[in-house]
């Protein structure tokens, strides 16, 4: 069997400007394990990178066998995964994963928030920010914690953005608009138990895995993961969780599979998901729903612990999302 597999380099920008760059940079890495474990299946594989200014020319000459997505703009560069995706859909190519619509939900956390709301699936109370001098609704539970509309990674999360109070919120929205050039959301601060739940449509049907849970090892008074503590090794707030296989009593079990199961079908997503979840005392929300998540095969990332609590390799997992864009081929 021949895959591709297509990944995008960093966006020209972050040859000038670093900051964040580790967040992009860590794709390429995502493709080339994905590579290794393919190859150890069995198929002919090849490793497409794509930038920013050849977009037509790349896509115009992949092959048509299948394409593995590993597409990850996000941010101020969305704009090339939405060319990216239309010419995808217009050559009529077979790839893994998102769809256009589901990838933009990922992206997008105000579209993600309106969508949940819209079907009657829980998460935290929220408010869009687009100039920053918006009045607070009445009803916005505080603390809240100020999050980046379009950002992926936790680009924009710092301890800062957890806010106490109204009268602090306007200041540091401003700041977050000005500095991201891009609205900003401001939801209500969860500070319960917090999962990361894998889903997989496998021959046997929609199945979802283990979750994992994020338990936060460090003391700290805003327990949660900020840009600092998954890329800047340098940090004092540096690796501050770890992830284990989640403890769970048979009725949050039976609300994480019922509700993520849910969200998978009603929004359309493909082959596998990553829903983010954290907790309201005993309520679980859902904080992100991300189609096409990152792939690796750390021990320390909560797709990798779901699966292999079912015995499954990285390569295994792997080859399971590669079948599943098949079975649509060849319908």
């Amino acid at each position: 069997m021949k895959i591709t597999v297509l990944y995008n380099k960093p966006a020209a920008r972050f040859t000038t400007h670093s900051k964040n760059v580790e967040a992009e940079e860590d794709t390429e890495e995502s493709a080339e394990e994905v590579v290794a474990a393919l190859k150890e299946k069995g198929a002919v594989v090849s490793l497409v990178p794509i930038t920013e200014k050849k977009i037509p020319q790349t896509v115009s000459t992949l092959p048509d066998d299948l394409i593995f997505n590993l597409i990850e703009w996000t941010g101020r560069d969305a704009k090339y995964a939405a060319q990216t995706y239309d010419l995808l859909d217009a050559r009529g190519l077979t790839y893994t994963g998102a769809t256009k619509d589901n990838y933009f939900l990922s992206c997008d956390k105000v579209a993600m928030k309106r969508r949940l709301d819209a079907g009657g699936f829980p998460t935290a109370p929220w408010q869009q920010f687009i100039i920053g001098d918006e009045p607070v609704r009445e009803d916005l539970p505080f603390p809240v914690i100020v999050k980046v509309s379009l950002e992926h990674s936790s680009v924009g999360l710092s301890k800062d953005a957890v806010i106490d109070a109204p009268g602090k919120l306007s200041g540091f929205v401003k700041k977050q608009i000005a500095a991201f050039r891009q609205p900003v959301l401001a939801e209500q601060f969860l500070t319960g138990r917090e999962f990361q739940v894998t889903l997989l449509e496998k021959a046997s049907g929609l199945t979802v895995l283990p979750p994992a849970e994020v338990i936060y090892t460090k003391k700290t008074n805003v327990p949660f993961l900020t840009y600092e503590s998954r890329w800047n090794a340098d940090h004092p707030d540096f690796q501050n969780s770890t992830v284990e296989l989640a403890v769970l009593s048979d009725r949050l079990a039976d609300n994480l599979d019922r509700m993520s199961r849910g969200v998978f079908m009603t929004m359309g997503y493909r082959d596998y998901a990553r829903f983010d979840i954290r907790c309201l005392g005993e309520t679980p929300m859902f904080l992100e729903v991300n189609s096409n998540p990152g792939l690796s095969d750390d021990e320390q990332y909560g797709m990798t612990v779901s699966y292999k609590a079912l015995g499954m390799s990285f390569a295994d997992f792997v080859w399971e999302i590669v079948q599943s864009a098949l079975r649509r081929k060849n319908v």
